[in-house]
């Protein structure tokens, strides 16, 4: 059995187990009903997905709202790979310089390696056996970039992300529709607000960050500086914010950088009330990592 077809054994063995079940619910999906987490495993299972690879999770951002259900660049590869009308893709970035055409479909790029120019995004073809032509899709920096993190040290990386996950799911829709890359999420319209919170003491002020019901505020936007907000009730939804998926995965890192044990992990957990990483907010989640920045 080669190692592939076997990591495909495994993956669709975890999702028919009751423990594994648990597990993966509790860590990838803990916020979903019972309907939401049906729908979650039947795709896990169908698509060969592995959640402890990050390759399959989902996030329910409030009661009121649909879970939705990502997919890790990875995830969709396997998923398509191993799809029976398979036949390949590919996918590459484009700059200014880029000698670069499209015409009924067919791609023609060609480049060199120096001077190539500023990026100006990336394209994915993804063909099934009995199709005529290959999907294509192009996607633009400029509409996913959050210039932050990541975005701003691999812009070529992460826009390559977002095409390859559009194409794959268009290509292989009966399969992996109704789910997203984590790259394509558009930019939050309130990514550029900060709360400022006031204290006396810098001890106070944390204090008042984890306890907003108590404070006096402010919500600026942190590029022009007008105050958005000034009231208690407009900081309390600030603070109901779920974690990003990008402050987690720099939480998880740091946290295996720092060798945190399961009595660490705890012990911290237990500091913000929670269960899992995925039940912080995003002012908690800053908090955290302000904190493990000076362990």
């Amino acid at each position: 059995m080669t190692n592939a077809l076997a990591q495909l054994n495994n993956s669709l063995t975890m999702w028919e187990d009751n423990h594994k079940l648990e597990e993966i619910r509790k860590l990838f999906a803990p916020k979903l009903t019972e309907m939401e987490f049906q729908y979650f495993v039947g795709l896990g299972k169908a698509a060969g997905l592995n959640p402890f690879l990050r390759e399959i999770w989902s996030v329910k951002y409030d009661e009121r709202s649909p879970a939705q259900v990502f997919i890790g660049r990875d995830g969709y590869r396997k998923a398509a790979q191993a799809h029976h009308e398979y036949d390949y893709h590919q996918c590459d970035s484009v700059y200014e310089n880029d000698i670069f055409e499209v015409q009924d479909g067919i791609v023609k790029h060609a480049y060199k390696l120096t001077q190539r120019g500023a990026l100006i995004g990336a394209y994915c073809i993804a063909k099934r056996h009995k199709s005529s032509r290959p999907m294509y899709v192009f996607v633009e920096v400029k509409e996913y970039s959050t210039g932050k993190s990541v975005w701003s040290s691999k812009p070529s990386t992460m826009i390559k992300k977002v095409a390859e996950s559009q194409c794959l799911r268009a290509c292989f829709q009966d399969l992996l529709g109704g789910t997203y890359g984590e790259e394509e999420m558009a930019n939050n319209q309130n990514e550029n607000n900060l709360r400022v919170i006031h204290g006396e003491t810098q001890t106070q002020t944390l204090k008042n960050i984890l306890n907003p019901t108590t404070i006096d505020a402010e919500v600026v936007n942190i590029e022009t500086g007008e105050v958005i907000e000034a009231t208690k009730e407009a900081v309390i939804a600030a603070d109901n914010e779920r974690i990003s998926r990008d402050n987690m995965d720099k939480i998880e890192i740091l946290m295996d950088e720092k060798g945190f044990d399961e009595a660490r992990k705890k012990k911290a957990f237990d500091y913000f009330k929670i269960e899992n990483l995925s039940d912080l907010t995003e002012a908690q989640a800053r908090i955290f990592l302000l904190q493990l920045g000076k362990t």
